[in-house]
């Protein structure tokens, strides 16, 4: 069974390992594609703490064990709209995939999102405008 809670400071080392998952990936990609790309880890102590403070990012575990994460944060005025939550990462560990995490990942970000009147950019029905912005009303 999956569950969802908000991101904590003891989940740093987790997203930490995490995140070197997803970039070997990308550089594995990178490798196969013959594209060129630099990637390096970019989550500081600093840069989670920001996340858990922001207190709108989550993880998922199954059996008690770390299996994704979303680092997600409310920004007010950014692209002309009121408030909306950025998305900055969102990631599920391999041999998770395929089993729905992301989507509840993104379904409690967007719960969050309408309990707080905040926009969300995700591709769950949102009009997307180009790559950087995509905008939907939430109904109330």
């Amino acid at each position: 069974m999956v569950r969802i809670r908000k991101l904590a400071a003891r989940d740093y080392r987790a997203v930490k390992k995490m995140e070197r998952i997803i970039v070997d990936e990308y550089l594995a990609y990178l490798k196969e594609t013959g594209e060129e790309d630099r990637i390096e880890p970019w989550i500081t102590p600093e840069y989670f703490n920001h996340y858990v403070r922001a207190q709108a990012s989550y993880v998922a575990e199954i059996a008690r064990k770390f299996a994704g994460f979303i680092l997600v944060q409310p920004t007010s005025f950014v692209h002309g709209a009121r408030r909306e939550v950025w998305l900055e990462y969102i990631a599920v560990q391999p041999a998770s995939r395929r089993k729905g995490i992301g989507t509840m990942l993104m379904s409690t970000v967007i719960e969050y999102a309408k309990t707080h009147d905040i926009q969300f950019l995700t591709k769950h029905g949102f009009e997307v405008k180009d790559w950087k912005e995509a905008t939907k009303k939430l109904s109330h």
